[in-house]
């Protein structure tokens, strides 16, 4: 997986529980909060939950639904609401790994990164793969501030190497 590393800290792992249907995320971290995002349309299915420093569950998940895990910091006492647009040249690959799995649980394979820019007052930043090349934008629908700042996305959501 790819993921940031960080010293005396726990990795963050992200895992899908195919029936029930259910997120984990581990070593989740007090400084950051994690939501859920409807992967088909980009809107967001659940509100950010605190990190805690062990494990937080997402239960009772649509088996239908594709679902992204959204990262944020600082979010303060405030319900932050986002959306990912993604690009076109995306292909979402949970059916191919869910029907490979044994109904085995399963790790997100791609991390995204946000770009916040400091002179970005318009709520909009970039999602970017490991090469830094631009897959997708999140927006900022609720109101605007100092913060939350959007860190990472986990997705199974990839860019489509089928397109030549």
């Amino acid at each position: 997986m790819n993921q940031e590393k960080f010293s005396n800290e726990a990795q963050e792992e992200v895992v899908l529980i195919p029936k029930p249907r259910r997120i984990e995320i581990n070593g989740t971290r007090p400084a950051r909060a994690y939501g859920l995002f409807d992967t088909k349309t980009g809107t967001q299915v659940k509100y950010f939950v605190k990190g805690n420093g062990g494990q937080i569950e997402f239960n009772d998940l649509d088996p239908n639904m594709h679902y992204d895990v959204g990262v944020i910091e600082d979010r303060g006492d405030v319900k932050p609401i986002f959306a990912i647009n993604w690009s076109a040249a995306m292909r979402d690959v949970t059916d191919e790994i869910l029907n490979n799995s044994n109904d085995l649980p399963i790790q997100y394979p791609t991390t995204y990164k946000v770009i916040f820019k400091d002179n970005n007052s318009n709520g909009i930043y970039d999602l970017v793969d490991d090469n830094g090349d631009t897959v997708g934008q999140v927006a900022q629908l609720s109101p605007l501030g100092d913060k939350p700042y959007f860190q990472m996305i986990y997705s199974m959501r990839m860019k489509d190497d089928t397109i030549k």
